[in-house]
């Protein structure tokens, strides 16, 4: 009988290398786990929240109302009591109806006419408003530019993913990154899988 896949050395090498790796350092537990009379450590299962605890009320302003920062505003006023959206930002006015709809829809928010701002410096509007929280959820080329305003302005992020387009827009990122954790700030990107409650 012919084999139906062919395998390179190199593959064949990776592979045994890899299953010795883990044999070398898992075999000895494994055998010594299943050995009679021998007691084992009990297994610690974390707890998982569903929502985080009480805590000081934060307000939060969203910079991009599409899809994505309508669900990442919806997300964090599910996440706990206490928590408001209160500002928001958008190039275009058809994106801010559409998340201000979601929003009175869905959680009951109304955002006030004053405190949604439209066009190129919108951004800054809304960090400049009395946020605790700013959520960046616009196209990711003007991400850099967004994030470096927010940590100046001392406002805890969450950024969605990607943080950047470029090599250019990356090291910004990682700069302003240093800054803000000599400042004390809390930032969290998009990485949905590890916050997925089934993951």
């Amino acid at each position: 009988m012919e084999p139906t896949k062919k395998t390179s050395r190199r593959r064949f090498l990776e592979n045994t290398a890899a299953i010795g790796a883990i044999g070398a350092i898992g075999a000895s537990q494994l055998i010594k786990s299943c050995s009679p009379g021998e007691s084992t450590a009990d297994v610690v299962e974390p707890s998982f929240l569903l929502t985080a605890p009480e805590g000081q009320p934060l307000k939060a302003g969203v910079i991009g109302c599409g899809g994505r920062g309508t669900g990442a505003a919806i997300d964090f006023l599910n996440a706990g009591s206490g928590l408001s959206v209160v500002a928001a930002a958008d190039m275009f006015q058809d994106r801010m109806d559409g998340f201000r709809q979601k929003l009175k829809d869905e959680k009951d928010v109304t955002l006030d006419d004053s405190r949604c701002f439209i066009g190129f410096d919108a951004y800054k509007k809304v960090i400049d408003s009395d946020v605790d929280i700013v959520i960046l959820a616009t196209p990711p080329y003007f991400r850099p530019e967004h994030f470096q305003a927010c940590v100046e302005a001392r406002k805890h992020i969450f950024m969605e993913k990607p943080v950047a387009v470029d090599p250019l827009g990356a090291r910004a990122v990682m700069a302003a990154s240093k800054q803000a954790e000599a400042a004390g700030l809390c930032v969290v990107t998009g990485t949905q899988r590890r916050h997925q409650w089934s993951y």
